[in-house]
C-alpha cells in the first residue's frame, strides 16, 4: 500500500519503486526539472523562472528563491523529490539549490522519468496549478560560489576544483557547445565528466564505483568545488560526492559559461 504518511528523505536519491511506494505521501512535492520540454508534474525551470537573468543558470538570491518556491505552493516541510527527462542530467540541479538554500529534505529520482516508465508506472501526476502559496523558507548556506574564490581554492592543497565536463573539453581539444567561449580548463582544476558516474541507463552506477572515482580525483582534499559548462551538471559530481561521504561542497556558478568567455583583463587563465 502507498505511504499515507510524511515522509522524511534520509537519503538523497530514490528509486522508481520508492517513489511509487511513497507517491501519496501528503508531504511528497515531484518537481520537473527537465530542460527544455517540459514532462510532466510539477515544473522546476531552471532554464527560465529559476535561473537569475545576469548570467546562464545563475542561481537565485535567497528572497527569490523562496517567493517562487512558496508560490508552486511548497511548505517548509515539503519532502521533495526532482527528476529530468532525460535520466540524469538537471535534475541534480535542482536537488543542490534546495540544498544550498536549507531544505534537505530532498533527493532525486535515479534515471529520471526514463526510469520510471520503464519500471511500468503510469505517467507522473501533472500539477500545474493554481497553487496555494507555501511555507517554504530559504535560508543561504553560502555553497554556490564565484570565479574568485575558486581560482583561489584551485590553488590550495586541501581543496578541489573538479569539472563535470567532458575529458575532451576539460583538455581543449573539443569545441564549447556555446559560441564565443575558450577551449582548456581553470588551472589546477582536475576532470570527473559526469558521464563516467552513470550507467547506460544514466542511473548512478553501484555506491562503491562512485565513491571510487569521486576519491581518485579529490586526492587528500576536504573542500570540494564543483564547475561545468553553466552548473548544471557540476551538481551531478556534487551530488556523487556527498553519497560518498563528503561535506564540504561547494558549485562554481559561473562555470564555463563565465571562465571560458573573454578575458581581456587575464583575471580567468585558462590552460589546455
Amino acid at each position: 500500500m502507498p505511504e499515507t504518511t510524511a515522509i522524511n528523505l534520509r537519503f538523497p536519491i530514490v528509486g522508481a519503486q520508492w517513489l511509487a511506494a511513497n507517491i501519496a505521501a501528503p508531504n511528497l512535492v515531484i518537481l520537473d526539472a527537465s530542460v527544455g520540454e517540459f514532462a510532466g508534474a510539477c515544473r522546476f525551470d531552471i532554464d527560465g523562472e529559476f535561473s537569475a537573468p545576469e548570467g546562464v543558470h545563475t542561481m537565485l538570491s535567497a528572497e527569490d528563491f523562496e517567493a517562487k518556491v512558496r508560490a508552486l505552493g511548497i511548505s517548509k516541510d515539503a519532502a521533495i523529490v526532482v527528476y529530468d527527462r532525460q535520466g540524469m542530467f538537471s535534475a541534480a540541479r535542482g536537488w543542490f539549490m534546495f540544498v544550498a538554500m536549507g531544505h534537505d529534505n530532498v533527493a532525486v529520482l535515479d534515471g529520471g522519468l526514463p526510469a520510471w516508465e520503464a519500471a511500468g508506472f503510469n505517467q507522473l501526476p501533472l500539477n500545474e496549478g493554481p497553487f496555494t502559496p507555501g511555507s517554504f523558507v530559504a535560508e543561504d548556506r553560502g555553497l554556490f560560489v564565484d570565479a574568485l574564490t575558486t581560482k583561489a581554492f584551485a590553488k590550495r592543497e586541501d581543496a578541489a576544483v573538479i569539472d563535470a565536463r567532458s575529458a575532451e573539453r576539460f583538455a581543449g581539444t573539443a569545441p564549447e557547445p556555446r559560441p564565443g567561449l575558450r577551449a582548456g580548463h581553470i588551472p589546477g582544476s582536475v576532470s570527473l565528466p559526469f558521464t563516467s558516474l552513470l550507467d547506460e541507463q544514466r542511473r548512478f552506477r553501484a555506491p562503491e564505483e562512485v565513491k571510487a572515482a569521486v576519491d581518485a580525483v579529490a586526492g587528500d582534499a576536504e573542500t570540494l568545488i564543483f564547475s561545468c559548462g553553466s552548473g548544471v551538471t557540476a551538481c551531478i559530481d556534487a551530488l556523487a560526492a556527498y553519497v560518498s561521504g563528503y561535506t564540504e561542497l561547494a558549485v562554481y556558478d559561473g562555470s564555463w559559461a563565465e571562465w571560458g568567455a573573454e578575458d581581456p583583463a587575464g583575471l580567468r587563465p585558462v590552460e589546455a
